[in-house]
């Protein structure tokens, strides 16, 4: 975790590992009294062109689908506790 406003926003980041850069931001929020979280994911992949043409084929739909699948166990655990 790089930075944290408690209860507002929090940030991790990758300092090693197979992506070039990663980083991953949580905003929390209020909408009719209930909490929203709000994700942001930045990531750069390495080797040039093969990494950017991996990313355009596989990686950005897995990345989406695995921070939707974590977001609805994550609501389901808050709201069953």
């Amino acid at each position: 975790m790089t930075a944290m406003d408690l209860y507002d926003y929090f940030v991790d980041e990758m300092e090693e590992g197979k992506f070039k850069t990663f980083k991953h931001e949580h905003f929390f929020g209020e909408e009719n009294g209930f909490t929203i979280m709000t994700d942001e994911l930045q990531y750069e992949t390495p080797f040039d062109v093969f990494g950017k043409l991996f990313d355009v084929l596989f990686l950005k739909k897995h990345l989406t689908q695995f921070l939707l699948l974590r977001n609805k166990i994550l609501k389901e655990t808050a709201e069953n506790s």
